[in-house]
């Protein structure tokens, strides 16, 4: 696709644009199973270069019928979101700068990786507590792209209960803020003569002429991140209009986000572990009933086979966190 490189650079594209086989094989998998090799890997620098990204796919499609964008930050996506083989877009190497920062709320671009979001967080007194296992590795932006939990959404919920906002470019080419909206911010947006009205027009008057088969339709379950959640984006009796929560675990085919406001919650002052060893997991079941009704931030259940193979890489661990690391996970369990 060398037309496309060139329509790029003629446009403005400011930042790389890499066609080696070395990087198209690095960027062909995530850490799913599945392995898809990119015909272009790009590097954007700002909102710009993503309206062009998206501008230049929409013109080059009669010539490239498959020619398609798959956002990528950090890669450790295990349902293959990050793979594709068409254009793969890296936000983690200029898209990685952190905003403005309180106790309750925090901006940041989707390439931050969230090892270094939360000190900056846990600086201000918050935490966005939907991290995933992987949240050494992870960014920010893949935990919106994928509705991340974790091991404290027991209590919490998955990062949709946690974004206020979202900056997208969408198929036209341009930048919008997606929020929730209240009833006249709604009709505001509605009068609108552009792309932006005809998008909450048509969204509102499907949710609204739909509502109880919709909302009817939300599985009843503790965790959902097969994405499109319509149920959640009207709120008839509350007057909230909320597209945010159709783009939250989308995995970017619905738009590039390019910034993102977390809502933050107090960073907890103390934590604590109750250890429980059983004969039998049969009884564990009954044993999950009972401490769902203490409400505990997290819920973990292991055999006896994972218990040794824990034990025999100790050393392993050891070695890893070094003493000090080992004394500070210590502290933090008890």
């Amino acid at each position: 696709m060398d037309d496309l490189v060139e329509l790029l650079k003629q446009r403005g594209f400011k930042g790389e644009i890499d066609t080696t086989d070395a990087t198209r094989t690095v960027y062909s998998h995530d850490a799913s199973l599945f392995e898809l090799k990119p015909e272009i890997v790009v590097f954007p620098k700002d909102t710009h270069d993503l309206q062009q990204l998206v501008v230049c796919a929409h013109l080059m499609r009669h010539k490239h019928p498959k020619l398609s964008l798959t956002a990528r930050s950090a890669g450790t996506d295990m349902s293959g979101g990050a793979v594709g083989d068409s254009v793969v877009i890296d936000f983690t190497k200029h898209f990685n700068q952190l905003g403005e920062i309180t106790g309750k709320s925090a901006r940041t671009q989707p390439g931050v990786l969230y090892r270094d979001f939360e000190p900056k967080t846990f600086a201000k007194g918050g935490l966005m507590p939907s991290f995933p296992a992987s949240r050494d590795l992870a960014s920010v932006g893949g935990m919106v792209a994928n509705n991340s939990g974790g091991e404290k959404s027991l209590e919490f919920g998955k990062t949709e209960n946690f974004v206020d906002e979202l900056d997208v470019v969408l198929s036209d080419g341009q930048s919008y803020k997606l929020k929730p909206l209240n009833i006249s911010e709604l009709e505001a947006k509605k009068k609108l003569k552009t792309f932006e009205g005809q998008i909450y027009r048509q969204m509102h008057a499907l949710l609204e002429s739909h509502y109880d088969k919709i909302k009817a339709a939300k599985p009843h379950v503790t965790k959902n991140s097969t994405a499109y959640n319509l149920w959640d984006v009207w709120d008839r009796e509350k007057g909230i209009f909320d597209l945010t929560k159709l783009f939250v675990g989308s995995q970017g085919t619905l738009g590039l986000v390019s910034d993102i406001k977390f809502r933050l919650i107090p960073n907890p002052k103390h934590s604590g572990v109750l250890v429980c060893f059983m004969k039998s997991l049969d009884e564990l079941g009954e044993l999950i009933n009972t401490v769902l009704e203490k409400k505990p931030a997290s819920f973990e259940a292991f055999d006896n086979h994972t218990l040794m193979l824990a034990i025999k890489f100790f050393p392993y661990f050891r070695k890893t966190l070094g003493w000090g690391g080992l004394v500070k996970l210590g502290l933090q369990l008890t």
